[in-house]
């Protein structure tokens, strides 16, 4: 696959705590896109808790208990939502991977039965720290927007060491 056309998602999540199992994924979001294209798609969903165990994100917690929907039914949202960007060999990317993807991986074990995106994932953070760059754009809250400014950072960052510029990157 050629690096312009190459497919990113970008997965940020929102948590009520550490802990898989004890805490709740109570935000999903996702960006998807490339350098040639910029963003083309966003995913977003809120997430029942699925316990009472809260050490972090209060507030959100309490919103995800009254609007969000059940864990199975955003995992295979978000399986759907995922299905036509990885038949183009899309790469799934958090910040950091090791502590994000664990999380999509239990969730979607325990709520499909199995795990359809894999463990083809890259950490931003390491990829950027391995290039010599350092992440410095400001995360807002939200799951959703918080993949989309990492998304956005990322390809940003790889146009401008390849020398390049995008007016789809705003």
């Amino acid at each position: 696959m050629a690096r312009e056309t190459q497919l990113w998602i970008f997965v940020d999540l929102e948590l009520s705590g550490p802990v898989i199992g004890t805490h709740s994924l109570i935000e999903l979001g996702a960006a998807v896109g490339s350098l040639k294209h910029g963003v083309l798609d966003r995913f977003s969903s809120l997430i029942q808790p699925i316990g009472p165990a809260v050490v972090s994100n209060p507030e959100l917690f309490a919103r995800a208990q009254k609007e969000g929907r059940p864990p199975q039914e955003v995992m295979k949202a978000f399986a759907s939502w995922c299905g036509p960007f990885e038949k183009h060999l899309a790469i799934f990317v958090a910040r950091p991977a090791a502590y994000d993807w664990p999380w999509i991986v239990w969730y979607a074990r325990t709520y499909l039965g199995k795990n359809p995106f894999g463990y083809r994932v890259i950490c931003a953070l390491s990829w950027d720290l391995a290039k010599g760059r350092k992440f410095d754009a400001k995360l807002p809250g939200g799951a959703a927007k918080g993949a989309e400014v990492q998304l956005v950072h990322h390809m940003k960052s790889e146009l401008a060491a390849a020398g390049l510029e995008s007016d789809e990157l705003k």
